[in-house]
């Protein structure tokens, strides 16, 4: 891997070479250095500055179109082999989760849910400090298939009106879980019918706050499945260091996966 004096040595060397071809070709230098000796008498000056303009402006637009597609190709790269390797430790998490709770195996689809922190929204809460606020899911490659969910999110602010257990962890700022949620999904939570029709489907969620420096939940983790898992006396500590383990080690090491929606709207 390159250091930073690499780069930025690469970076001044790509830029001054277009740059100098542009000063010669553009100003009096090659008269001046013909007046002085340093250029024959016989060479057209006129065509040499022609050339040398002609190179500044060919160069500029071959060494910025291939460091972009250079750079392009490199960040996809970078972001096949991010997702092959968080789809690789999402699976050793399952497996260690389905252990715990006595399964061979279990379907477990991880979602990140993020705060609409729009410009619009923190306009309205400048004017309004009860302003709703809401945490929209993100599904990301190798976490989570997104199946119906997309566009789904839960108020968490006033707290009289959290939805679901995304809301009810924003309030508690604790971990909580449902085991039974074919029973209290449509009934518990305060949930729309588009909320509903969106998570009917599921049987077990375990959701989990992420904190910033100042102790405040700027994200929010939840861990879902289709499969009836039950949580007991006896798994419910090691599911919860598993859950907290994991949880605190993806945003360490993929703080950008947690960052809000922004936008205007």
């Amino acid at each position: 891997m390159r250091g930073t004096k690499d780069i930025i040595v690469k970076g001044i060397i790509f830029s001054l070479i277009p740059a100098l071809c542009n000063f010669l070709g553009s100003t009096d230098a090659f008269l001046w250095a013909q007046k002085r000796g340093y250029i024959g008498t016989n060479v057209d000056i006129e065509c040499l500055k022609l050339i040398f303009f002609i190179a500044s402006i060919f160069l500029t637009f071959a060494l910025l179109t291939v460091n972009i597609i250079l750079s392009e190709l490199r960040e996809n790269i970078y972001r096949r082999q991010a997702a092959e390797l968080i789809k690789y430790t999402k699976e050793i998490m399952v497996m260690t989760l389905a252990k715990i709770v006595d399964r061979d195996y279990c379907h477990i689809d991880v979602r990140i849910f993020v705060p609409e922190k729009t410009l619009k929204w923190r306009i309205a809460h400048i004017i309004n400090k009860n302003n709703a606020l809401f945490f929209r899911i993100k599904n990301i490659d190798g976490l989570a298939e997104p199946g119906i969910t997309n566009d789904l999110k839960f108020q968490v602010f006033p707290s009289e009106e959290k939805q679901g257990l995304v809301g009810e962890c924003f309030v508690t700022k604790k971990m909580v879980y449902d085991d039974n949620l074919i029973q209290s999904n449509s009934t518990d939570y305060h949930l729309s019918e588009y909320q509903i029709n969106k998570t009917n489907d599921l049987r077990f969620i375990i959701v989990c706050p992420i904190f910033s420096e100042n102790g405040d939940v700027i994200a929010i983790i939840a861990f879902d499945s289709k499969n009836d898992i039950k949580v007991t006396q006896e798994n419910k500590e090691a599911l919860s260091d598993l859950i907290l383990n994991y949880t605190q080690q993806l945003y360490e090491k993929v703080p950008e996966l947690f960052k809000a929606k922004g936008g205007l709207l």
